[in-house]
């Protein structure tokens, strides 16, 4: 599994990488009038909506309609932007494995570096603002959620295509020639090259390739996994064509399209595997492992386990000083894989599946507190049976009640608190927006001047003299934040998305114009 390892791992084998090709700088060098790009780009998204199968939108719909319906609409019954990110986001983790850039949920953001950061990865974004436009504020309603999504799965089939392509020229292929399976696995090793380093010119492609090949810990369970894409489509293939000898280009278009729709989920298996050797060190049942337990594994040799507490606190992994929140350590953006400019492949929160039912069941932004507790009460976890629910838990879900009139909003801040305290190793702890600001590891030795990792030291300090006793106590904070505001705050479609959505529209055309892959070379980082 090639996962979790990649950050540590691509930090010692490519310590000497640098950036080459990516979105950045370049938003002066279009000739094209934003206006009229913005126009023609429009034109062309609106129209795939013709061009689309009413089977492949109803299949889209059909996904999508339970967390639809769970959302807070407007008074046109339709989604306003934060809603329709989220529906997106959870549409994409649910059928891909994807985090689309710029489409998770309210509060999940952070501060970037720079403003050509922020626009590099909201090229997803840009398109809703269009989509938001053309609506003239009435926001989206499902099938047009479904025509975005549409759209979203072109822009990361092409951006596959344009990965492939530079694989064909890398090998010295020819797209217009028949290669053999020999040829096609070595195709692939370069293509899954690019998906975990970012690489984007020939020459360091070849020689990323080969340092994978000698010091890349899980290379080999990566080679298997492409080849058996490889197998499975090809056999489809050769059903279709049974005298044809090798794979044809547009052959290889499907394999790594079929390779960018498993690749998210393959890959949570090796998140599970630090998720049960966190486990193995939990304290009473809690959903937190001591920092002290945490530190003595990470002296034995467990690199995973090594982040300063400094490191572990701005990822909001971190629990009053004294213990580790396995949720969020396994779910911090720190860990996504994130070679694409469109989407990061993060390990897979087991919160929005747990979510997802109760969305299905209650149809509807908000719940009373009985039916929540009736439909919690039934739903086990992957390591929790169905649950029961302390009389503690209760009153704390009656309190969330009262403060909404009533009601359970189930997409706040404090019933997302409530469930990490129902499934505490599947639901990361929320922190309120502002409290935390994670970071690549490189990002972090830019800002601050020093490695994530704590010194052999610090650890045998704190795994030596940590105390226990804070883990016992109840944690608990009252800040409330809704996905949606409340209508009375609501602001339709701020000008800064349009913003956004200009500069991006002028990136791409300068991007276009020098006929670049537009694969950005950071390696491992949390979306925006």
């Amino acid at each position: 599994m090639a996962f979790v390892f990649v950050a540590t791992a691509f930090c010692s084998i490519f310590l000497s990488t640098e950036a080459t090709t990516s979105f950045r700088g370049n938003l002066r060098q279009a000739n094209t009038s934003t206006q009229d790009l913005k126009a023609e780009v429009l034109e062309a998204i609106l129209a795939m909506g013709g061009r689309l199968s009413e089977g492949r939108l109803g299949d889209l719909e059909g996904v999508m309609r339970p967390t639809f319906d769970a959302m807070p609409k407007n008074s046109a019954g339709n989604l306003e932007h934060a809603a329709a990110s989220y529906v997106l986001h959870r549409l994409f983790v649910q059928r891909h494995g994807m985090y689309i850039k710029g489409l998770e949920p309210a509060g999940a953001g952070f501060q970037r570096s720079s403003a050509t950061e922020v626009l590099q990865d909201r090229v997803p974004t840009f398109v809703q603002s269009l989509f938001e436009e053309r609506l003239k504020g009435q926001g989206l309603s499902l099938h047009e959620l479904a025509v975005l999504a549409a759209t979203l799965e072109h822009l990361i089939s092409k951006e596959a295509i344009a990965r492939l392509k530079l694989a064909y020229a890398a090998e010295n292929f020819s797209e217009a020639e028949r290669i053999s399976t020999q040829d096609v696995d070595e195709l692939l090793d370069t293509y899954m090259t690019m998906i975990l380093v970012g690489t984007s010119n020939k020459q360091d492609l070849l020689e990323d390739k080969a340092k994978l090949f000698s010091g890349y810990q899980f290379w080999n369970e990566t080679q298997t996994f492409a080849r058996q894409v490889r197998s499975s489509v090809a056999g489809s293939r050769e059903a279709e064509e049974p005298f044809v000898e090798g794979i044809s280009f547009e052959g290889m278009r499907q394999i790594v399209e079929e390779i960018g729709e498993r690749y998210g989920r393959w890959q949570d298996a090796e998140c599970q595997d630090l998720k049960r050797a966190l486990m193995k060190k939990e304290h009473r049942g809690t959903g937190r492992v001591l920092l002290k337990d945490f530190y003595s594994e990470g002296l034995k040799g467990q690199w995973q386990f090594s982040e300063s507490v400094e490191y572990l606190r701005e990822l909001g992994a971190l629990h009053a000083g004294e213990s580790v929140f396995i949720a969020n350590y396994v779910n911090a953006h720190s860990n996504c894989l994130s070679s694409s400019g469109l989407y990061s492949i993060c390990c897979i929160n087991e919160c929005e599946s747990l979510l997802g039912h109760l969305e299905a069941k209650i149809a509807q932004p908000e719940a009373e507190v009985e039916t929540l507790l009736a439909l919690v009460s039934a739903l086990p976890s992957a390591t929790t049976p169905a649950p029961a629910i302390a009389g503690d838990l209760r009153r704390r879900l009656e309190d969330i009640a009262r403060l909404h009139g009533g009601l359970v909003p189930i997409h706040g801040r404090l019933f997302a608190q409530w469930l990490h305290h129902v499934y505490p190793r599947e639901c990361p702890f929320p922190h309120a927006a502002g409290r935390t600001n994670p970071m690549t590891a490189d990002d972090w030795l830019s800002e601050k001047g020093s490695v994530v990792s704590a010194t052999t030291e610090e650890m045998l300090e704190i795994s030596m003299n940590a105390s226990a006793a804070v883990l016992d106590l109840p944690h608990w904070t009252e800040e409330e934040e809704l996905l949606v505001k409340p209508k009375a705050q609501m602001s339709l479609l701020p000008k800064l998305g349009i913003a956004f959505a200009l500069g991006c529209l002028a990136q791409l055309a300068a991007k276009a114009s020098k006929k670049q892959v537009l694969l950005p070379m950071t390696q491992k980082e949390h979306f925006c």
